[in-house]
């Protein structure tokens, strides 16, 4: 009787998160402890031997300007210094976010050839010695973007304090934090434009106030996904990133680097790693901002902010290739898109979805039955794999259950509490990816119920308010469980696909229930 579902036999296999290639010498990406440690000192020599510390700090000059040009370990450990990073990574922080459900192929959602939100970025400042390079590439960078896209603002009028986000969530010695964290702040509790709450790259002690935390209240984010091939394969998914990037979403990324993306790329704009970088030595994780990408420079890159100023890459922007970004990269979060004061906005949401035949590519065709229910026009055979295809015009959510024998219901998508239901992202997609859905020998009819909500549910309680539901009927449990949520008066058009517009209302939700003759 229940619609089963399946791993598909060509679906990659899972790959574990990596924060590091073995063998590497890493750095945490902590920037400034030893010129911290140092600074001290020297005062203290400055005042009881003033001439011996003048003579130390030419010796070092000297000294620095000597290693600074070999690629040996302490040259990139010198380099560092001039360089603040901070980012740390972890396995199981990572795991938090919930994967983001790309769209299907560049066939039926065709990306644009080159993207970039340049126009967006605030000016390029440096974090200084300050390991708070999240706080950078998330609040500084991506919120402003943000901000300044839906508002049409210039961006440096709007630019959000990178500290008001850090300061929250730094480690001990404010030597770095988790990006993790960074998007969690910003979405449940907003970000503070930066002439609200100043930078001090020597100190993240200061906490912000509880009337400082109430404004901040006003620039929460929608929300954040992982951008990843799966839920446990944690390899990032480039497809995704270009189809945030190119929705107008910027993406904050974790990569390992070297000594050549700090020193080296002063006044260049491409990034190209050196035989020390891909050997692993001395690499540390660092955040920076995603803005863009091409697909014809250089064979494909992604445009990049960093918070080393101007005088870093060109104007603090640079190119990284493609396959350079996926070797070095190591975490991607995309931000939900906000809006495009460009563009007139509507509220009125269209979709259109199908059941899709693996093996054929086509539709299983569709007949309106009565209320919100469609049956299928002819038998679909036993063991049949087939997908759910959905197009949408508009930000919304979407989740897919399916009835049991005993009558219950259950989910099938999400297919874990990792995956998203987010499809703010528009354009079509295929659920479940590297799954497959198909009728099993118990029974002549199989049900399955799609939900499309501009609000995000909580799919668990509504499964067992499915479940619970008066009603005779699956249809009707679903009808009675969403009531108060559905849209009314819904005009469908019914065929190969089912086609729906929802028009202005105040309501959220619409649900069909797919009755699949076996």
């Amino acid at each position: 009787m229940p619609v089963r579902i399946r791993k598909d036999k060509n679906a990659p296999s899972s790959q574990k998160y990596i924060p590091r290639r073995e063998g590497q010498m890493v750095n945490r990406g902590r920037g400034g402890g030893l010129a911290n440690a140092l600074l001290p000192l020297l005062v203290t020599l400055f005042r009881k031997r003033p001439k011996l510390a003048i003579l130390l700090i030419v010796m070092g000059v000297v000294g620095f300007i000597i290693i600074s040009r070999t690629n040996s370990p302490v040259s990139e450990a010198v380099t560092s210094l001039m360089f603040g990073t901070g980012l740390e990574m972890d396995e199981k922080i990572y795991d938090e976010a919930e994967v983001f459900e790309p769209l299907a192929d560049n066939i039926k959602n065709p990306l644009p050839e080159s993207v970039s939100m340049e126009k967006y970025c605030p000016p390029r400042l440096n974090q200084g010695k300050q390991g708070s390079c999240v706080g950078w590439s998330s609040a500084y960078a991506a919120r402003t973007i943000l901000h300044a896209r839906s508002t049409g603002q210039e961006p440096a009028d709007v630019t959000f304090s990178p500290s008001y986000v850090y300061n929250q969530i730094a480690l001990p010695g404010c030597q770095g934090t988790y990006l993790q964290r960074a998007m969690e702040v910003m979405h449940k509790g907003g970000a503070l434009p930066f002439s609200r709450f100043a930078y001090n790259e020597n100190s993240c002690s200061k906490k912000p106030s509880r009337m400082e935390m109430s404004a901040a209240a006003s620039y929460k984010t929608k929300g954040f996904n992982r951008l990843t091939k799966g839920g446990d394969d944690y390899r990032t998914d480039l497809l995704a990133i270009k189809q945030n990037l190119a929705q107008g979403a910027p993406v904050v990324i974790g990569m390992m680097i070297g000594g050549s993306f700090m020193q080296d790329m002063m006044g260049r704009r491409l990034y190209i790693p050196d035989r020390s970088d891909y050997s692993g030595t001395s690499l540390g994780g660092h955040a920076m901002c995603v803005l863009g990408y091409d697909d014809y420079y250089e064979g494909g890159a992604f445009q990049v902010m960093n918070s080393w100023g101007e005088e870093w890459g060109e104007d603090g922007l640079c190119w990284i290739r493609y396959n350079d970004f996926d070797y070095f990269t190591r975490e991607a979060y995309g931000l939900y898109p906000m809006g495009d004061a460009d563009r007139v906005t509507t509220d009125v949401l269209e979709a259109e979805i199908g059941l899709l035949v693996n093996a054929t590519g086509r539709y299983i065709p569709l007949v309106h039955n009565t209320g919100i229910t469609f049956t299928t026009t002819s038998k679909v055979n036993i063991d049949t794999d087939f997908k759910v295809e959905i197009t949408n015009s508009l930000e919304c959510f979407t989740y897919i259950f399916g009835q049991e024998t005993d009558g219950t219901s259950y989910v099938l998508f999400p297919y874990t509490k990792k995956h998203s239901p987010y499809c703010g992202i528009t354009g079509t997609r295929v659920f479940p990816k590297d799954y497959s859905l198909y009728p099993d020998e118990q029974g002549e009819r199989d049900y399955i119920a799609i939900v499309v909500s501009r609000q995000k549910l909580d799919y668990n309680l509504l499964n067992d308010a499915i479940t619970n539901a008066p009603g005779n009927t699956y249809d009707q449990k679903v009808y009675s469980a969403l009531e108060d949520e559905l849209v009314r008066d819904i005009d469908f058009e019914d065929g190969n696909t089912v086609k729906f517009s929802t028009g202005n209302t105040h309501r959220n939700s619409v649900a069909l229930v797919m009755e699949i003759i076996k």
